[in-house]
């Protein structure tokens, strides 16, 4: 049996802007063999503000997050993405040749993160 993997997100360089409204993420936005959207830190850290399990997606025109003192996604450049108060992670925020730490907590020490996927497996 093939398990198909689906990629959601990909970021290979900053040609391809992430600070999109609400109908562009519905929709999909970008080329499957460069920068892509094609939907809609999921990691509980432990802290209530950081936490983005269950938190409702947010983009530059529908401030969805738990901010009460602005949008998240128009903060910084913006991008599309699941904030609470407002992010400790933000895959999706403006793009960076080397982020530093685009992912709390981070996943490498010491080096940036050139590319991202973001992928789904279906069950």
């Amino acid at each position: 049996m093939v398990t198909l993997i689906q990629a959601i997100q990909k970021r290979i360089d900053g040609s391809l802007a992430f600070d999109k409204n609400w109908d562009d993420y519905k929709n999909g936005f970008g080329a499957p063999e460069q920068n892509v959207w094609i939907g809609d830190a999921m990691l509980d850290t432990g802290r209530s503000s950081t936490n983005l399990s269950g938190m409702s997606f947010s983009t530059l025109d529908r401030d969805n997050d738990r901010a009460g003192y602005g949008n998240c996604a128009d903060f910084g450049g913006g991008g599309g993405w699941w904030y609470n108060s407002c992010f400790k992670s933000n895959l999706n925020g403006p793009w960076s040749a080397e982020w530093a730490r685009p992912w709390y907590p981070p996943l490498l020490f010491g080096e940036g993160i050139s590319e991202t996927v973001m992928m789904i497996k279906p069950h």
